[in-house]
Protein backbone atom coordinates (compact mmCIF):
# COMPACT_ATOMS: atom_id res chain seq x y z
CA UNK A 1 0.00 0.00 0.00
CA UNK A 2 1.29 3.56 -0.79
CA UNK A 3 1.80 6.14 1.58
CA UNK A 4 -1.15 8.07 1.45
CA UNK A 5 0.48 11.43 1.21
CA UNK A 6 2.53 10.38 -2.31
CA UNK A 7 -1.73 9.82 -3.45
CA UNK A 8 -3.77 12.05 -5.45
CA UNK A 9 -7.11 12.46 -3.93
CA UNK A 10 -8.24 15.42 -6.57
CA UNK A 11 -8.56 17.62 -3.77
CA UNK A 12 -10.46 20.59 -5.40
CA UNK A 13 -12.75 18.17 -7.03
CA UNK A 14 -13.39 16.68 -3.55
CA UNK A 15 -15.07 19.58 -1.82
CA UNK A 16 -16.11 21.21 -4.82
CA UNK A 17 -18.23 18.65 -6.41
CA UNK A 18 -18.54 16.10 -3.57
CA UNK A 19 -20.67 16.24 -0.67
CA UNK A 20 -17.97 15.40 2.45
CA UNK A 21 -19.38 14.53 5.60
CA UNK A 22 -17.38 15.57 8.86
CA UNK A 23 -17.89 13.55 12.38
CA UNK A 24 -16.25 13.96 15.81
CA UNK A 25 -16.57 11.77 18.84
CA UNK A 26 -16.76 8.34 19.28
CA UNK A 27 -18.97 5.43 17.51
CA UNK A 28 -21.37 5.38 21.05
CA UNK A 29 -21.54 9.07 21.31
CA UNK A 30 -20.60 11.20 17.78
CA UNK A 31 -22.48 13.87 15.42
CA UNK A 32 -22.05 14.55 12.06
CA UNK A 33 -22.68 17.41 9.20
CA UNK A 34 -22.27 18.03 5.94
CA UNK A 35 -20.00 20.17 4.35
CA UNK A 36 -18.66 22.00 1.72
CA UNK A 37 -16.21 24.66 2.63
CA UNK A 38 -13.29 22.38 3.00
CA UNK A 39 -9.46 22.07 1.88
CA UNK A 40 -6.11 20.37 1.68
CA UNK A 41 -2.49 20.86 1.62
CA UNK A 42 0.28 21.05 4.43
CA UNK A 43 0.44 23.39 7.57
CA UNK A 44 3.16 23.44 9.61
CA UNK A 45 5.31 20.83 7.59
CA UNK A 46 1.71 18.25 8.04
CA UNK A 47 -0.47 17.40 5.66
CA UNK A 48 -3.65 18.78 6.77
CA UNK A 49 -7.13 18.76 5.91
CA UNK A 50 -9.04 21.92 6.80
CA UNK A 51 -12.72 22.51 7.66
CA UNK A 52 -14.72 24.82 8.70
CA UNK A 53 -18.24 25.19 10.87
CA UNK A 54 -20.93 27.26 11.65
CA UNK A 55 -21.75 27.92 15.65
CA UNK A 56 -24.98 27.21 15.08
CA UNK A 57 -24.43 23.40 13.96
CA UNK A 58 -24.20 20.93 16.78
CA UNK A 59 -21.56 19.01 15.07
CA UNK A 60 -18.84 21.92 15.97
CA UNK A 61 -19.25 21.26 19.85
CA UNK A 62 -18.29 17.40 18.96
CA UNK A 63 -15.08 18.75 17.31
CA UNK A 64 -14.63 21.24 19.73
CA UNK A 65 -14.56 18.11 22.76
CA UNK A 66 -12.64 16.09 20.60
CA UNK A 67 -8.50 15.65 19.53
CA UNK A 68 -10.03 13.80 16.48
CA UNK A 69 -12.24 14.28 13.83
CA UNK A 70 -12.67 12.47 10.36
CA UNK A 71 -13.92 13.65 6.52
CA UNK A 72 -15.02 11.42 4.07
CA UNK A 73 -16.67 11.69 1.03
CA UNK A 74 -19.54 9.24 -0.73
CA UNK A 75 -20.33 7.90 -4.06
CA UNK A 76 -23.25 10.00 -5.32
CA UNK A 77 -26.15 6.77 -4.18
CA UNK A 78 -25.21 8.34 -0.86
CA UNK A 79 -26.64 11.98 -2.03
CA UNK A 80 -30.20 11.86 -0.36
CA UNK A 81 -28.61 10.30 3.27
CA UNK A 82 -25.75 13.02 3.20
CA UNK A 83 -28.96 15.39 2.93
CA UNK A 84 -30.95 14.07 5.82
CA UNK A 85 -27.49 14.36 7.24
CA UNK A 86 -26.87 18.13 6.61
CA UNK A 87 -30.53 19.08 7.40
CA UNK A 88 -31.33 17.72 10.23
CA UNK A 89 -30.02 18.45 13.58
CA UNK A 90 -28.51 15.43 15.93
CA UNK A 91 -29.49 17.94 18.73
CA UNK A 92 -33.17 16.08 18.30
CA UNK A 93 -32.56 13.08 17.25
CA UNK A 94 -31.13 9.82 15.24
CA UNK A 95 -30.67 11.82 12.09
CA UNK A 96 -27.81 9.45 11.02
CA UNK A 97 -30.10 6.08 11.67
CA UNK A 98 -33.05 7.57 9.63
CA UNK A 99 -29.81 8.72 7.00
CA UNK A 100 -29.47 4.63 6.58
CA UNK A 101 -25.30 5.49 6.47
CA UNK A 102 -23.51 3.19 9.05
CA UNK A 103 -21.24 4.26 11.39
CA UNK A 104 -18.10 2.38 12.08
CA UNK A 105 -15.18 2.82 14.06
CA UNK A 106 -12.09 5.36 13.16
CA UNK A 107 -9.16 5.46 14.83
CA UNK A 108 -10.61 7.14 18.13
CA UNK A 109 -13.38 8.46 15.63
CA UNK A 110 -16.34 7.84 13.81
CA UNK A 111 -16.27 7.16 10.30
CA UNK A 112 -18.89 5.32 7.81
CA UNK A 113 -18.79 2.02 5.93
CA UNK A 114 -20.37 3.39 2.90
CA UNK A 115 -17.91 6.70 2.05
CA UNK A 116 -15.41 5.92 -0.84
CA UNK A 117 -12.80 8.40 0.98
CA UNK A 118 -12.36 8.63 4.92
CA UNK A 119 -9.38 11.08 6.23
CA UNK A 120 -9.03 10.96 9.89
CA UNK A 121 -7.65 13.58 11.50
CA UNK A 122 -6.10 14.94 14.63
CA UNK A 123 -6.99 18.20 15.48
CA UNK A 124 -4.52 20.86 15.47
CA UNK A 125 -6.02 24.04 15.69
CA UNK A 126 -9.82 25.51 16.20
CA UNK A 127 -10.77 29.26 16.36
CA UNK A 128 -13.73 31.10 14.75
CA UNK A 129 -13.02 33.33 12.08
CA UNK A 130 -12.80 37.50 13.32
CA UNK A 131 -15.68 39.14 11.80
CA UNK A 132 -13.35 42.09 11.54
CA UNK A 133 -10.97 40.50 9.14
CA UNK A 134 -13.38 39.85 6.82
CA UNK A 135 -13.38 42.13 3.84
CA UNK A 136 -16.83 43.61 3.78
CA UNK A 137 -17.86 41.26 0.80
CA UNK A 138 -17.83 38.26 2.84
CA UNK A 139 -19.65 40.41 5.57
CA UNK A 140 -22.24 41.21 3.70
CA UNK A 141 -23.19 37.69 2.40
CA UNK A 142 -23.54 36.71 6.43
CA UNK A 143 -26.13 39.64 7.00
CA UNK A 144 -27.86 38.56 3.74
CA UNK A 145 -28.13 35.16 4.23
CA UNK A 146 -29.66 34.93 8.25
CA UNK A 147 -31.26 31.38 7.33
CA UNK A 148 -28.66 29.81 6.09
CA UNK A 149 -26.55 31.19 8.88
CA UNK A 150 -28.69 31.95 11.60
CA UNK A 151 -27.66 35.02 13.82
CA UNK A 152 -26.77 34.38 18.02
CA UNK A 153 -29.34 34.81 20.40
CA UNK A 154 -29.09 38.75 20.52
CA UNK A 155 -29.36 38.63 16.48
CA UNK A 156 -25.46 39.27 15.29
CA UNK A 157 -24.54 37.51 12.86
CA UNK A 158 -21.48 35.16 13.13
CA UNK A 159 -18.38 33.86 11.66
CA UNK A 160 -17.88 30.35 10.29
CA UNK A 161 -15.06 28.20 12.78
CA UNK A 162 -12.35 27.10 11.23
CA UNK A 163 -10.90 23.69 12.18
CA UNK A 164 -7.20 22.37 10.83
CA UNK A 165 -6.40 18.74 11.73
CA UNK A 166 -3.39 16.64 10.78
CA UNK A 167 -4.26 13.73 8.58
CA UNK A 168 -3.11 10.76 10.12
CA UNK A 169 -4.82 7.83 8.04
CA UNK A 170 -6.58 7.85 4.82
CA UNK A 171 -8.94 4.41 4.17
CA UNK A 172 -10.00 4.64 0.32
CA UNK A 173 -12.22 2.41 -1.23
CA UNK A 174 -12.43 3.97 -4.68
Amino acid sequence: MANFEEQDYRVFELFEKQWALVAAGDPTRFNCCTLSWGGMGTLWSRPVVTVYLHPSRYTREFLMENDTFTVSFFPESCRKALGILGSRSGRDGDKVAESGLTPVPLGESVGFREAELSFLCRKLYQHPFSKEDLVPAVQEYYQANPKVYPPDEDGQWQPHWVFVGEVLQVLDRR
